[in-house]
């Protein structure tokens, strides 16, 4: 019996007709994000290099990812319209993805936030995440 918890076939192939039925009811709600002041986000993008370079951090080790939420502050991007307040330019709440290797037993491989660091020490780039956003980058 394998006691491994994750294989790496994990998730399921749809039809992008599938996939367009759940993206359309995230749509919907463009307004509402709108409305409360956050920053629409439709989709963001991460390149095939920089998840080869993710995974060969970790060879074998890496059996997947495991996708975070995130939300962090972003100006608004050069194609919108910039509100200025005094000299500042206005920042929102952005969501963002965080894409975390994951080994077969379900533990994120991100051994500096595990083990903690010294101050001086450069952070490692373990982790992906500030892919282009849509619609406004791609």
């Amino acid at each position: 019996m394998d006691t491994k918890r994750f294989t790496g076939k994990e998730g399921e192939l749809v039809s992008a007709e599938a996939a367009l039925r759940l993206t359309s009811l995230y749509q919907a709600r463009q307004n509402k994000i709108l409305e409360r002041g956050d920053k629409y986000v439709k989709a963001e993008f991460f390149g095939i290099h920089t998840f080869n370079e993710l995974i060969s951090m970790h060879g074998d080790k890496c059996a997947g990812f495991r996708i975070y939420y995130g939300i962090r502050e972003e100006e608004e991007d050069a194609s919108e319209n910039k509100r200025l307040i005094g000299r500042e330019i206005m920042k929102k709440p952005t969501s963002r993805l965080i894409l975390v290797p994951v080994d077969e037993d379900g533990n994120d491989l991100t051994a500096s936030a595990q083990l903690g660091g010294l101050k001086d020490m450069p952070a490692m780039k373990e982790v992906m995440l500030g892919g282009p956003l849509c619609p406004s980058q791609c």
